[in-house]
């Protein structure tokens, strides 16, 4: 008895190898046995012989048939009598469908429970049994997530069905089989002749071995290729069926290579799929033999889906200086690869940039791209704009308008690859249920995911035929989908439910500020919260005396969402003064102290350059010059001037221009713009409360942390919140009775006794000296 085996449900594990077949019976393994064990259920041993059909593969058959059962099955070994090592797979035009059969045997979350998950559903017709491809519609990509996480195919029987998604992207990239062949070169010839004194032509002669065309392709494309850089000549090529009759194909045809002006002539199409040979004759002029190699290519297009273009709802539309601003919804399910403009403008050429915004947003531009469109007769347009993809829920489009009046009727689509399941129902079964959307559920980890090949093309060999097995539309029947509708079986209950505990509970009167908030989470159990600058005010820089309580002084997790938004704030100009050429423009902060990055600054000047610098009070009240640079405006540039700093929180600011024997300038208004973060929490209806205002708080540690993908990956009810007040409860006794706290009193009380002692002393040694 060999070693034990563990036989996952990866089918690589058990596809990839078989028992050699015995020389008296290659079709029968003689004496090889594989012993099946489930820990899981009441009766254990059930054995499988294992059998090589000749040009088919393995094929497992159990006896008794094997139940379903949530374990991995436990190989207790393989019983040898003398057969030979196990040897790669041959024959791997089953390896899909028997994968397939396999995992249909191997699933293991009855469908009443996996349903409960999912609040839609819409059934699936299958032209019949084998590999099937369903194109998934916009209506069931919007409620699910980005990663198709929460979809699933339900078989009649009651069981999970595993499939593949085939997810093109659209970049307009298409997919193409390709075959190649080298012919064998059954003859060659070569002459020289001497047309004058200066003239020699050169001819190479080949009769050339055609093997049989592809099924799936048309014909042949002979490709010649030459190692010479640069060369020029005639080609003739004839054509000999299999009863050895002659056609030519191509008379004195040109075949060259032109590095100098771009340009190459090397493949030449072979018609007629019935040749067995081909004759060709290649001539040229004072250039020796160019010693050929000869490649027969075939190639055919797969189909692809076609991209799905889903009309954005425009939230928010500001016309900014020299811009137009639009903000839009994403739905969550799509994530759109490029972006449609429409607009009734008829000619333009515009910069559009697209930024994400959200929960989970990336801080990074998503795309930036030009539109055009010349309203000509034939007319010329661009208006695709390629994105990464997004994570938030809004995108931020800004149209740089320059001085050209903004874009009439503007209007926004996501285009959006269509996806496709690939999936096989159980034997006998011609008709599915497709749940979808909620976010509740992961990503399965179905073994046939170990196949997916369009992230690893180009492929060759195996992986190419592996490749076109499941991405080939033509080897598979096409799946419908019904109407979709809500899922009976659905558990309304919000997603979040086991995140919605309070936690350890804190002392409020340590807290010097509060909030108090109406909690209504959305249907999943997610509330947002907004935090503004008033609460920044108050809050340390890291924020890590921010806590969400309830009634009982429980704290409720919540995540943070850093940079979600950003808040122009005015800053109002105090002081003007001129001293010495230097102009001091003073700032006052509204609710200091304040993290600022940015300034942003309108004045009438057309034009100005001149050298700044500017100075920011701490919370300290020290005095720090954060920036030194040039201030400056380009003529005809009406933009607000903007200085960028590292972010500094601050409590005051001081603008310092070097005017020169130039007149100091007006400045109209200075803004500025805070980066202002939210706050995630998962909780049931009711009052809280925010507290924050603790300055040696340290920072809390969550469980929700570990899961911030899943809890942000659902949608979010705005809270209600009341206005920051002082916390009544807050006692400054009590944070003197920490122990911390108790520490520094008692060394400060020892201290100071330990002064009082040391000052009588002194005082006594004077009065004995005197």
């Amino acid at each position: 008895m060999t070693k034990p085996y563990l036989l996952t449900r990866r089918c690589g594990k058990l596809l990839a190898t078989y028992p050699r077949a015995t020389s008296k019976n290659p079709n029968i393994v003689s004496g090889r046995w594989i012993q099946f064990s489930d820990p899981m259920l009441p009766t254990a041993g059930f054995w499988s012989e294992v059998i090589r059909t000749p040009g088919r593969g393995c094929v497992f058959s159990p006896s008794p048939p094997l139940p379903l059962s949530p374990s991995p099955l436990q190989v207790s070994g393989f019983e040898d009598q003398g057969s030979g090592p196990i040897e790669k797979f041959e024959d791997r035009r089953l390896i899909l469908s028997f994968a397939l059969a396999f995992l249909m045997l191997a699933t293991t979350l009855p469908a009443k429970n996996l349903a409960t998950l999912f609040p839609f559903r819409a059934p699936i017709t299958t032209e019949g049994p084998g590999l099937s491809r369903l194109e998934v519609p916009v209506g069931v990509i919007g409620p699910c997530r980005t990663d198709l996480a929460d979809l699933r195919i339900l078989s009649l029987s009651g069981r999970e069905v595993p499939f593949l998604v085939d997810s093109p992207d659209a970049t307009g990239t298409v997919m193409e089989l390709r075959h190649r062949a080298t012919p064998k070169i059954l003859s060659a010839g070569r002459s020289r002749k001497a047309l004058d004194s200066r003239v020699t032509r050169f001819r190479e002669d080949y009769v050339l071995d055609v093997p049989s065309v592809p099924d799936d392709v048309a014909a042949w494309d002979l490709v010649v290729t030459v190692a010479r850089p640069e060369f020029v000549s005639r080609v003739t090529i004839r054509s000999i069926d299999g009863r050895g009759k002659s056609v030519t194909l191509l008379q004195d045809g040109s075949f060259f290579r032109l590095p100098d002006a771009g340009a190459e002539k090397s493949r030449f199409t072979v018609p007629d799929r019935k040749i067995s040979r081909l004759e060709l004759t290649l001539e040229g002029l004072d250039q020796g033999y160019l010693d050929p190699r000869f490649t027969l290519e075939a190639r055919r297009l797969l189909p692809v889906s076609e991209k799905n273009g889903v009309a954005l709802e425009i939230v928010e539309v500001r016309q900014l200086p020299l811009a137009t601003e639009m903000v839009v919804k994403r739905p969550r399910g799509l994530v759109p690869r490029r972006l449609l403009l429409s607009t009734s403008t008829g000619t333009f050429h515009r910069k559009i940039t697209v930024w994400d915004e959200g929960p989970g947003a990336d801080p990074e531009v998503l795309g930036s791209s030009a539109v055009l469109r010349i309203d000509a007769i034939a007319a010329i347009e661009n208006l695709e704009i390629p994105l990464r993809p997004a994570r938030g829920d809004r995108l931020r489009v800004i149209v740089n308008n320059e001085d050209s009046p903004p874009l009439d009727g503007l209007g926004l689509e996501a285009l959006v690859p269509q996806p496709v399941l690939i999936f096989s129902l159980p034997q006998g079964e011609t008709h599915a249920t497709l749940v979808f959307g909620g976010g509740r559920a992961h990503r399965p980890r179905y073994d046939l995911f170990a196949l997916e090949g369009r992230g690893d093309l180009p492929a060759a060999g195996e992986s190419a035929d592996r490749a076109l097995a499941l991405l080939d539309p033509t080897r598979a029947s096409t799946a419908t989908l019904g109407p979709v509708e809500s899922n009976p079986l659905y558990d309304a209950d919000p997603a979040l439910k086991f995140a919605m505990h309070p936690g350890a509970p804190i002392d409020p009167r340590l807290y010097s500020h509060r909030r108090r908030i109406d909690v209504q989470p959305s249907t999943e159990g997610l509330a947002s919260i907004e935090i503004n600058t008033s609460d920044l005010a108050v809050m340390r820089p890291d924020m890590a005396d921010l806590r969400i309580i309830d009634s009982e002084a429980r704290q409720w997790a919540y995540l943070r969402q850093d940079r979600s938004r950003t808040i122009d704030i005015e800053l109002r100009q105090t002081d003007h003064r001129v001293n010495d050429q230097w102009s001091h423009y003073s700032l006052e902060v509204p609710n200091p102290p304040m993290t600022v990055a940015r300034l942003l600054i309108q004045t009438e000047a057309p034009y100005f350059d001149r050298d700044f610098r500017l100075q920011v009070t701490l919370e300290d009240g020290k005095k720090r010059d954060l920036i030194h640079d040039r201030f400056f405006r380009r003529l005809g540039d009406p933009r607000p001037v903007r200085i960028d700093f590292s972010r500094t929180r601050v409590v005051g600011l001081e603008l310092i221009v070097n005017d020169g024997d130039d007149a100091p300038l007006t400045l109209n208004s200075v803004s500025a713009r805070i980066p202002a973060p939210n706050l995630y929490l998962a909780a049931e209806p009711g009052t809280y409360e925010v507290l924050m205002g603790f300055p040696e708080a340290k920072p809390p540690h969550y469980e929700l942390e570990k899961i911030r993908s899943t809890i942000l990956a659902v949608p979010a009810a705005t809270v209600t919140s009341g206005a920051l007040e002082n916390n009544p409860l807050y006692s400054a006794a009590r944070r003197l009775s920490g122990a911390a706290n108790l520490q520094k009193i008692l060394l400060w009380a020892v201290l100071g006794f330990a002064v009082i002692i040391l000052v009588l002393m002194t005082l006594r040694m004077a009065r004995q000296e005197q």
